[in-house]
Parts: C-alpha cells; sequence; structure tokens
C-alpha cells in the first residue's frame, strides 16, 4: 500500500513538472512575443525623397555584339552618333575579341546610336548594334536612419510594372543595402505602354510618388 502510494505520488510529481515547464515555456514565448512587438513599435519608420524622376523615351536598351573583333583589352563603349550620354564597359576573350557588353548609362537618343570602343586600336574591329527603348531615371535618397536592404523597396510605374530594387543592383553589388543619407541614381526599362505620368517607391510599407518629367 505505501509503495503504492510512493509511486502514484511520483507520478504526479513528475506529471505536475512537466505541466510546470508547459507553462514556463508558454510565458517565455509570450514574453519574447511582446519584446519584439515593442521593438518593432519603436522601430523608425522609413524616410527617404525622391530628387528627380524623369523617363527617357530613347534610353540605349540593348548593344548586340555583330562581330568581337580581336587585339583588345577590356574597357569602355561609348557612342560615335550625338550627345546622348550611353556609356558601357566590355570584357574579352583570351584573344582580345569582346565576349560581354554591360550598360552602365543607358543614354537618350531620338534613333540607335551607333557604339564603338574607346581609344583602343584592335587587330580588327569589333561592330555593334544597339536598339532604343524607354527607360525610368530617378534619384532617391535615403532620409531616415536606417539602413534598407535593397529587397525591401520597390519601384512602380502608373502603379504598374512593379520592380525590385534589390534585382536592380544585384550585378556586382557587394553590400546590397540603402544607407542613411545615401542617394541612389536608379535606371530601369518601362516595359508597359506609353505615356506613363508616375513613379513610385515602397519601402516598407511606406510609399512616396512623383511625376515623371
Amino acid at each position: 500500500m505505501g509503495a503504492s502510494v510512493g509511486i502514484g505520488g511520483l507520478i504526479i510529481g513528475m506529471t505536475m513538472l512537466v505541466v510546470f515547464s508547459m507553462v514556463v515555456a508558454s510565458i517565455d514565448a509570450k514574453v519574447d512575443s511582446s519584446l519584439q512587438t515593442i521593438d518593432s513599435a519603436n522601430e523608425a519608420l522609413p524616410a527617404f525623397t525622391i530628387d528627380d524622376a524623369t523617363l527617357w523615351e530613347g534610353a540605349v536598351v540593348d548593344v548586340l555584339i555583330g562581330s568581337g573583333g580581336s587585339g583588345y583589352t577590356n574597357g569602355n563603349l561609348v557612342s560615335s552618333t550625338g550627345n546622348g550620354g550611353f556609356a558601357a564597359t566590355f570584357a574579352v576573350d583570351g584573344s582580345g575579341a569582346i565576349i560581354s557588353v554591360a550598360i552602365t548609362s543607358h543614354g537618350n537618343y531620338s534613333s540607335a546610336p551607333t557604339i564603338v570602343v574607346q581609344g583602343q586600336t584592335p587587330t580588327s574591329s569589333a561592330t555593334f548594334v544597339s536598339s532604343i527603348g524607354n527607360y525610368i531615371h530617378t534619384n532617391v535618397t535615403n532620409t531616415g536612419s536606417q539602413i534598407t536592404p535593397l529587397r525591401e523597396i520597390w519601384i512602380f510605374s502608373d502603379g504598374d510594372n512593379p520592380t525590385n530594387l534589390g534585382s536592380i543592383y544585384s550585378a556586382g553589388s557587394n553590400n546590397p543595402h540603402w544607407y542613411s543619407g545615401e542617394t541612389l541614381h536608379v535606371q530601369w526599362a518601362e516595359s508597359g505602354q506609353l505615356p506613363v505620368s508616375r513613379v513610385a517607391i515602397s519601402v516598407k510599407g511606406v510609399s512616396m510618388a512623383s511625376t515623371l518629367a
């Protein structure tokens, strides 16, 4: 009889310990959740400005390599026609043939410009074919105190064509964040139909719009 009572008491005691542990775990979880809610409430909202926004309808959207030539070293491409502001870099293979082009400034032209290599004398010349289209250019400044990952920033044109800023800056970016006081020059293709009149930026639920010039 005494042994049964002892075993019964032991079982009840262990059960109480399990229940107590569950209660403590539940309290800890609620405390953690409350602290996260407090931290979130104390976190400053993003603050930023759209400094300017322009639609360029004659931007160079693509440069195809017609012939890679030979005898080049990695360098730059420019336009030999007009002063639209196009610029690009290129890479070469072992023979000095141009194998890839990266546009750094899309420029703005009334017709597709002639693209040439800047400042090199090759063994044989490369040729290129350019095409123009619509590009939106805007400068945005982080005026708040937050450092925001670029993947949390979205850009829209007339409420459509959602573009993630992280996708624009991902190539070659070692630090994909928007720092306090930093101004970003954003340029991206407008794939929708013209006319487009406004550009909007959304950062963690805070949105701002500007009329395109």
